[in-house]
């Protein structure tokens, strides 16, 4: 595969938010201010999977490059409202290259047919939070942090209904900046209200911290699957 951001390991579909989202077409649901997010979600989803989430319900497609133009040209408009957002995830500091990052809640279609192009992305999942917890925690699935938290916040909720209900009343959403800890036998992400966060800290702008998690990952030591390909 050739995705340059956590290759490798399971992921949602995403992307970044390009220029052009800013002034999207009116079909993918009009230009507020701060829309480029959503409009960036719509079209990296439709154009890792096919799918189009419309004013009429979750629509397949063939695979595009030019999102905007082939939704401008179709007779769908896209659906703005249809994406709940419910989580900020920003990278730590200590790699150079960062990411703040959105998550969007969206309610697709039961029979909604997914697609992957075979190259940034060579796989693709339907399934419960449940089985895609339980794949990581086997050890058949590697899965970035990030994906593990949003996993077990899904999961959190009995039916799709309720878990629709508690994100869609959510007034605020804090961003969530984790910490790099690097021992000597293992690495580790830590939140906030994780013991050692705040003495990492300092580690944070330490040089050697990637020199050293490479260490830990070349001698088998414990590194979570997205930081093996950092290392």
């Amino acid at each position: 595969m050739t995705a340059r951001f956590m290759p490798g390991v399971w992921v949602f579909p995403g992307g970044a938010v390009d220029a052009a989202d800013a002034e999207a077409p009116k079909s993918f649901g009009g230009n507020q201010p701060g829309s480029d997010w959503k409009v960036a979600a719509l079209r990296e989803l439709i154009e890792e999977t096919g799918l189009w989430l419309t004013t009429n319900g979750t629509e397949s497609a063939p695979l595009t490059e030019d999102a905007f133009g082939v939704v401008e040209f179709s007779e769908f408009t896209l659906d703005q409202d249809a994406l709940i957002y419910f989580s900020n995830w920003v990278t730590p500091s200590a790699f150079p290259i960062r990411f703040d990052t959105r998550f969007f809640l969206a309610v697709a279609d039961p029979e909604a047919e997914a697609l992957v192009d075979g190259d940034e992305l060579i796989d693709l999942a339907w399934l419960a939070p449940c089985e895609a917890l339980r794949r990581e925690t086997s050890g058949e699935w590697g899965v970035s942090f990030p994906t593990r938290k949003t996993l077990e916040l899904l999961d959190s909720e009995p039916t799709v209904e309720a878990l629709v209900d508690r994100l869609s009343r959510v007034d605020a959403v804090p961003s969530i900046e984790p910490r790099l800890h690097v021992g000597e036998n293992d690495a580790r992400i830590l939140l906030p209200d994780d013991d050692g966060f705040d003495e990492a800290g300092p580690a944070q702008s330490d040089p050697t911290i990637l020199d050293r998690l490479a260490v830990v990952a070349d001698e088998g030591g414990r590194v979570p699957a997205e930081l093996r390909s950092r290392s």
